[in-house]
């Protein structure tokens, strides 16, 4: 088994809190707590969702590639994969869905019928998983065929990966259903395998002078990314095509940085427990402070976020006493997964 690299966990932790923090806020401003522009609520979340998710997924790609699967355990990669992602998507959204419809003052209740929906379309915070478990078995496919081994194929992975992103952004029509949140995973993977990359080919992608280039692309991608939130652009479409190379750029230099915090590293050991249950802590927290009258955003936002971030580590807690839990509602099994 590999020792935990320290600021690969640091990074884990802080990853884990950006989601915490913009599902607090909000992804719009009818959800979260409600905060429209020109809030600096509204325009903390842009910047949180810029990062959020393209650094959770490569910190997955470069933990997956310590232990690449084998084609003779292809079969136990994916019955993992679907005990330790898709059982707890479906038991975890499942009561998150019913308490969601049953306690009054939460956002977005649904249709009791339309509950069938949990298990096939994105819902919710739960969309990342099932685009999670298709990147793995993507990984899976390519380790197998061994096109990723060596630098120059995992090249050609990388940029086909982009060319699907490119695809997905410009030529599927939004109105095709996303079924099992492929969509996700179509423009998540270029993140994925970036990781596994770095884990790879670190030497290859990064030194001391690469530094000075990818800082500045990280430079010119957070310049436009204001530039489009606060000025119109006459070719949005050219930035949001180009947008990834600045967050890669980003992500490259993160993944290289040496700094350790005891605190996040304590966070990250809970991260998916946090993913999994920080949605009630959002929700509880707010409606509970609405009831109590407190109206002060910066009170909401911090109350809030640590319940979200500190509940679910109890809740990990109490659920791994029992197997029967500790498998269905967080994904463990007795083996490292």
């Amino acid at each position: 088994m590999h020792k935990k690299n320290p600021h690969i966990e640091t990074l884990r932790g802080i990853a884990i809190f950006l989601v915490v923090a913009g599902h607090v806020i909000g992804s719009t401003p009818i959800g979260g707590m409600k905060i429209d522009f020109p809030s600096i609520w509204r325009f903390l979340y842009l910047w949180i969702d810029y990062l959020q998710m393209p650094l959770f997924t490569i910190i997955a790609g470069w933990v997956y590639a310590l232990r690449p699967v084998e084609r003779s355990f292809r079969n136990t990669f994916i019955t993992k994969k679907i005990f330790r992602l898709l059982i707890p998507m479906a038991t975890v959204g499942t009561i998150y869905f019913f308490i969601q419809y049953l306690i009054p003052g939460t956002n977005n209740k649904s249709n009791l019928l339309e509950i069938w929906r949990v298990y096939l379309f994105p819902y919710t915070i739960y969309w990342y998983l099932p685009s999670l478990f298709i990147m793995f078995l993507l990984i899976m496919f390519i380790d197998i065929k061994k096109w990723a081994n060596q630098f120059s194929g995992w090249i050609y992975i990388t940029i086909g990966a982009y060319l699907f992103m490119l695809i997905q952004q410009n030529i599927i029509p939004e109105s095709l259903p996303n079924i099992f949140s492929y969509k996700g995973a179509v423009l998540l993977f270029p993140y994925f395998i970036l990781g596994v990359g770095i884990q790879r080919f670190s030497p290859k992608l990064f030194s001391y002078k690469k530094k000075y280039i990818y800082l500045l692309f990280t430079f010119i991608g957070i310049i436009f990314c204001g530039l489009k939130w606060f000025y119109p652009l006459q070719n949005s479409a050219l930035y949001e095509n180009l947008k990834p190379l600045g967050i890669m750029s980003l992500l490259i230099l993160l993944l290289h940085q040496n700094h350790t915090s005891h605190f996040w590293v304590w966070i990250g050991k809970y991260t998916y427990s946090i993913y999994l249950f920080h949605g009630f802590g959002t929700s509880g927290g707010r409606i509970i402070l609405s009831y109590l009258g407190v109206q002060n955003q910066l009170i909401v936002f911090t109350i809030s976020t640590s319940i979200a971030l500190l509940g679910p580590i109890l809740i990990d807690t109490i659920l791994s006493q029992w197997n029967i839990l500790k498998i269905t509602l967080l994904g463990k099994t007795d083996k490292h997964l």
